[in-house]
């Protein structure tokens, strides 16, 4: 394999479980298989990362079809440092992408806009908005933005944000409410596919250092060929998927060096492993754990999750009213609703589809599109972050580092800061790196 990876050499070769397909459970087989004998199981017929993309027609209807990942992915290497360097040890080649949005109110009219400014193949726009709406409102969203960037990133350095929420921080610095309700808290709402009571609690420090990683100087990527392009470089290092895996739980079978690890199949077989590795939700982690001890199930319960909704369809219904208002992404805001409703066109991120028909993909709808326009429906679970799952993150911590551990957990709710593919892969590294897999000092860390 090509890229900037290094086994780690020497040690016993481990039988290794790895439970969900996610981006989470992938990277952690890929990793844990370059030292272990690894065997990967997912529930649904394919692996969880891309078991809800959808196809589309190309331009003109002509070609082969166009995979849209669901939901959409894009990173920033600022704040995916992990995941930048797994993509260059794949090969997985990327692209810069506009993600510039606009902000319509409940009647359709749009209220705030900023475009990206791009330079060579690099595309920047937070700090940079060339297309202002110079209307009050939008004068003071942009002052509101222009303060929060100086002050908050300040507050971040000083240590001033430690145990307060964001919304706390907001209300005791005084913001606009036209930069809070308007801006602030449906970005926040779209980043983190949460509502706006679960935008607000999210730790201070947990946002300010999103935006502090380089948002404003650095492009939005996107891998050039979807997830299924880095779902099958991960499967080449990966012989052992077994899909529709129906596991009916998960038992220890002894403790300390002699101990295992047994799965329990639906169909009543046994398979028995040295370790085990739940890249699965907390809360379906849980489940799983039958012998789960007093302390793991505290830790696990403590993380809380949240439904989302994601359309893929072609009604233009649900974009602003006017074409020219139109952005890649496109927050429709309304205080009637819990959460903004997010319309990407995904004809403005996705080369391949810009010259096909339009198509949109929406999260959180709150308005149907016409029942023929729809091409995919997926139901998803996103962690809450809030005070409550620091703690329990700190108890994951503790639980990891026992030293004779035989279950381990990962996914993007187990490492600090906002639950997205690096954290997930983070968490990944994380137990690949406490197995014996890789080289802390190769630099990933």
């Amino acid at each position: 394999m090509v890229g900037p990876f290094t086994p780690m050499p020497g040690g016993p070769r481990l039988q290794i479980a790895v439970v969900g397909a996610g981006l989470g459970g992938l990277a952690a087989a890929w990793w844990l298989g370059q030292r272990h004998e690894v065997s990967l199981f997912e529930r649904r017929p394919r692996p969880g990362f891309t078991a809800s993309s959808v196809s589309v027609s190309g331009a003109r209807g002509a070609g082969e079809p166009v995979r849209i990942d669901v939901p959409l992915r894009v990173f920033y290497a600022g704040y995916y440092p992990t995941l930048a360097r797994l993509y260059r040890a794949l090969v997985v080649r990327s692209e810069p992408v506009s993600y510039a949005a606009s902000f319509t109110d409940g009647q359709g009219e749009l209220y705030f806009r900023y475009r990206n400014l791009r330079v060579a193949d690099q595309s920047f726009g937070l700090l940079a908005p060339q297309d202002l709406l110079l209307g009050r409102r939008a004068l003071r969203i942009a002052g509101g933005l222009l303060r929060f960037h100086r002050h908050a990133l300040r507050a971040l350095r000083r240590g001033e944000l430690a145990g307060i929420s964001i919304g706390e921080y907001v209300a005791r610095a005084g913001y606009p409410a036209d930069f809070v309700e308007g801006f602030l808290l449906p970005a926040i709402c779209t980043v983190c596919t949460c509502s706006y009571g679960h935008a607000r609690s999210f730790p201070a420090t947990v946002i300010v250092d999103y935006l502090a990683r380089g948002l404003a100087s650095e492009s939005v990527r996107r891998a050039l060929h979807g997830a299924d392009d880095v779902e099958r470089r991960l499967l080449a290092g990966i012989p052992r998927l077994h899909t529709d895996a129906r596991i009916a739980g998960i038992r220890r079978d002894g403790a300390g060096e002699g101990g295992g690890v047994l799965l329990q199949m639906e169909d009543g077989s046994r398979q028995r492993f040295d370790h085990v590795v739940l890249a699965a939700q907390a809360n379906q982690s849980h489940e799983l754990l039958h012998d789960a001890r007093a302390d793991e199930a505290e830790v696990l319960q403590a993380f809380r999750y949240a439904p989302v909704e994601v359309l893929t369809h072609g009604d233009a219904a649900l974009m602003p009213p006017r074409r020219r208002d139109w952005s890649p992404v496109n927050l429709m805001v309304s205080p009637r609703f819990d959460a903004p409703e997010s319309t990407i066109w995904v004809n403005a991120v996705q080369p391949a589809l810009r010259h096909a028909a339009p198509v949109f993909q929406t999260v959180h709808p709150l308005r149907a599109p016409r029942a023929h326009t729809v091409i995919g429906h997926a139901r998803f679970e996103r962690p809450v972050v809030d005070a409550a799952s620091q703690v329990a993150l700190q108890g994951l911590q503790r639980l990891h580092a026992e030293p004779a551990r035989r279950v381990w957990f990962c996914g993007s709710y187990a490492q600090a800061g906002v639950p997205l593919l690096e954290s997930a892969v983070r968490s990944a590294y994380e137990v690949a790196l406490r197995l014996g897999a890789v080289d802390a000092a190769a630099g990933w860390g």
